[in-house]
């Protein structure tokens, strides 16, 4: 069994929101993660596909939209190929959407069983998303509408608004205390590390945090955020510097400076090995639109 781990979700440029667009090189299965984000993709053209979501399985293919709520485990596993595959996913940062509907920790979406769907349900779906979601392939696909930025922050926005008139279910029931502790603990060291990502973070910080041992936290870290807690304040450290690199908040030297860099030589040393491009090269993609997606430890 494949351990679960936590994936940091980065909003894509000019974004407030992560968006991907899955064709025929995305691969067709994923191993167990989870991350602190709504994620709601849509099967444009998808072969039968089982998905394995907070402990439940799911078959989906071509049509169907699915969710994972923030904080739920999941996978997919595509039964059959299907080569002019087509999907799309976003994912919304849990911050920014508590910012819009601060009721959203009192309950979640629920749109993976069909058969739980009412028609009125069912025909939001056919009639609202899907539509969107195509239009949203189509841009991302595509690349060149100089207004295509507009329409896709116009888009998310207007899924999110559907998923939570139409999908939003409260409810009361809680996690295990296992689980509740687990997640607990994970938000104390993303959120330490979010902080003070600019500084000297060392592991023996995060066990003051969380008031575990060294070795207990370094196997922690690397089993729920799949990297060791170097490396993963190293990614957070270079996802707000290519964040800052690709918005022009200042030059490359004040940038490395910011987030905490020795100097522009480290940071592109860090940039290179999680985003495989150099701070010029993210420079030079900012009139472009391109999307780097961080590497996968």
């Amino acid at each position: 069994m494949k351990e679960t781990v936590h994936e940091a979700v980065v909003p894509t440029e000019r974004q407030q929101v992560h968006l991907v667009f899955h064709d025929s090189m995305t691969p067709e299965s994923f191993s167990p993660h989870w991350h602190r984000a709504i994620e709601v993709d849509c099967m444009l053209r998808w072969a039968p596909t089982d998905i394995f979501v907070d402990g439940k399985t799911y078959r989906m293919e071509t049509g169907r939209i699915w969710c994972a709520n923030s904080e739920a485990p999941h996978t997919i596993h595509t039964l059959s190929t299907e080569p002019r595959r087509r999907a799309v996913s976003i994912m919304y940062p849990l911050h920014y959407v508590r910012g819009l509907f601060p009721d959203i920790d009192e309950g979640r979406i629920e749109m993976n069983d069909l058969d739980a769907l009412t028609q009125a349900q069912r025909d939001a779906i056919a009639n609202d998303l899907f539509p969107r979601f195509e239009r949203a392939g189509t841009l991302m696909e595509q690349g060149s509408d100089p207004l295509r930025f507009i329409e896709l922050g116009s888009i998310q926005l207007e899924v999110l608004h559907t998923l939570l008139e139409s999908f939003f279910v409260k409810s009361d029931a809680g996690r295990l205390d296992s689980d509740v502790e687990r997640i607990e603990r994970v938000h104390a060291i993303v959120d330490y590390v979010e902080q003070h990502y600019a500084e000297d973070v060392r592991l023996e910080d995060l066990c003051e945090v969380c008031h575990l041992s060294r070795g207990y936290m370094a196997r922690f870290v690397k089993a729920h955020l799949g990297r060791t807690a170097g490396d993963y304040v190293g990614l957070v450290r270079a996802e707000h510097a290519r964040a800052d690199l690709v918005s022009g908040r200042g030059n490359q030297s004040e940038v490395a400076a910011l987030n905490g860099y020795s100097g522009l030589r480290t940071m592109n040393r860090q940039l290179k090995e999680y985003f495989g491009k150099s701070a010029r090269e993210l420079v030079a993609e900012r009139g472009e639109g391109g999307g780097t997606r961080p590497r996968r430890g």
